[in-house]
């Protein structure tokens, strides 16, 4: 649970190698997030970018619960995304997860093979490897794809992440735009809505075309009800854009 709601905001979204995005680099870049559960702060999120003039990058997030709700929340989460960034996209090399803390820790150390197109999880225990399609990604990489993406100006993307030995997909649409007032600012946002063939569960992301479309805020409701909510604290002053420009159509 803990883990569904601090990560959605680092893997809700992504564009494909050759589907028009430009990859002109990301700045470098921290931010931070306040997570909650209705009205009761439960954790933070931290992300950083590191990139290099060779094209490599990465890209790394840290979760943890609030002390005063580490007795019910425990998970802490850590995850990195390395590879490259070019004209063809994102390319991810490898990702490391790993989930400690709690009742259910968990470890992935996923590499990607694009000589083979295959990836491949080392873990003792859990090892796999399967065949990929170009253009697949890793869950924390979709994030900075995603920003890309809607920079270029995709409204509605179909992406293809590598995760537990199978290859999912995930749906996105730009629905509209909405100012937010947040902890770290009030912004002009493009929300954007995950489709579902499971209605239950409902997931929005507000993403900022003046942080080169950072999300800043996402919501999701589980099937049980429950209320989660991921609102952007702080950010590197490097995210800012001189101006802001939407996607077409938003």
């Amino acid at each position: 649970m803990l883990r569904t709601a601090l990560t959605l905001a680092c893997l809700l979204l992504a564009a494909l190698p050759g589907s028009g995005v430009s990859a002109a680099p990301l700045p470098d870049f921290n931010a931070r997030y306040e997570l909650r559960l209705g009205n009761l702060r439960i954790g933070t999120s931290t992300t950083r970018l590191e990139t290099a003039a060779d094209g490599s990058y990465h890209y790394e997030s840290r979760s943890i619960p609030t002390k005063l709700v580490s007795w019910l929340f425990r998970d802490k989460l850590h995850e990195t995304s390395t590879g490259t960034l070019g004209a063809d996209g994102i390319r991810p090399d490898s990702y490391l997860f790993n989930r400690s803390g709690g009742r259910k820790e968990k470890r992935e150390a996923l590499r990607f093979d694009w000589q083979s197109m295959t990836v491949s999880n080392a873990v003792e225990g859990n090892r796999w490897e399967m065949d990929i399609p170009a253009g697949t990604l890793d869950e924390l990489a979709s994030q900075l794809a995603m920003m890309l993406a809607l920079r270029d100006g995709e409204t509605a993307v179909s992406i293809t992440v590598a995760d537990d030995a199978k290859l999912r997909e995930y749906r996105f649409r730009a629905v509209g735009r909405e100012t937010l007032e947040l902890p770290a600012g009030r912004f002009d946002t493009v929300r954007i809505t995950r489709l579902r063939d499971n209605r239950k569960r409902e997931t929005y992301i507000w993403c900022a075309p003046a942080l080169n479309y950072l999300p800043v805020r996402v919501w999701q409701r589980e099937k049980d009800g429950s209320e989660y909510q991921s609102d952007l604290v702080e950010f590197s002053e490097t995210l800012r854009v001189a101006s802001e420009s939407g996607p077409a159509g938003i």
